[in-house]
């Protein structure tokens, strides 16, 4: 007993030594600037990044730059009627993470878990909404046409099934204007959701950090559109 008593005292310090490392790495990575591509035309491309305290989503227009989500993520896709939407969000995560955390309260030791150490596949969580001008856990942004293009084709490469035609996942949405898709890669402690904005981001021109698994190290580095 005493043994199991000094085991469990050696792997409790080892799980919290290993945390505050972790920690550390993302101070430290996140204050490191990563490469960015310069954009020199005329930044008239306009979309967010949206904070929910954890989570940054990229919220573009519907139709503009060239893309018309609609023809993408159709309103067969959801059991609401999003044809007047303006705008979308789309945030990448783990499947079963997403299927059954639908507020904080919902989170669960399991699905945390299997997220954090390769054991669950991924999703694009799509969501149809109005226009987040104003609201303060949004930033706006803007590239040129270039930038636009870029993240379109992340998207698209982020996504599983043919350009165009997203497989959606039969999981039940958190509402009626929102739906998942299988996405490719798997979530872990080192490619988080908010890794995943940072590279979208990234492409639209943006200078992120090395690395930013936290949502707050991506918010801080939007200083301006």
């Amino acid at each position: 007993m005493r043994l199991l008593r000094r085991w469990g005292k050696w792997a409790g310090g080892a799980l919290i030594a290993l945390g505050l490392i972790y920690f550390l790495a993302a101070m430290v990575l996140g204050l490191m600037p990563g490469q960015a591509t310069s954009r020199v035309g005329p930044a008239d491309y306009r979309f967010y990044a949206c904070d929910n305290g954890v989570h940054v989503d990229i919220v573009l227009p519907a139709a503009g730059g060239g893309r018309d989500w609609f023809g993408i993520f159709p309103p067969r896709d959801f059991a609401g009627d999003i044809t007047g939407a303006s705008h979308l969000a789309l945030g990448w995560g783990a499947k079963g993470f997403f299927a059954t955390t639908k507020e904080w309260r919902d989170i669960r030791p399991g699905p945390v878990m299997r997220a954090l150490f390769w054991q669950d596949s991924s999703v694009v969580h799509v969501t149809y909404h109005g226009d987040p001008q104003g609201l303060p856990n949004c930033r706006p942004l803007a590239t040129d046409q270039a930038g636009a293009e870029a993240m379109f084709r992340y998207i698209d490469d982020s996504l599983e099934g043919s350009v165009g035609q997203p497989r959606r996942e039969p999981l039940p949405g958190y509402g009626a204007q929102d739906a998942f898709y299988a996405a490719k890669g798997r979530y872990s402690l080192f490619r988080t959701c908010n890794v995943w904005s940072a590279e979208l981001l990234r492409e639209s021109g943006r200078q992120m950090a090395l690395w930013s698994p936290f949502s707050f190290q991506v918010m801080g580095l939007l200083t301006s559109p």
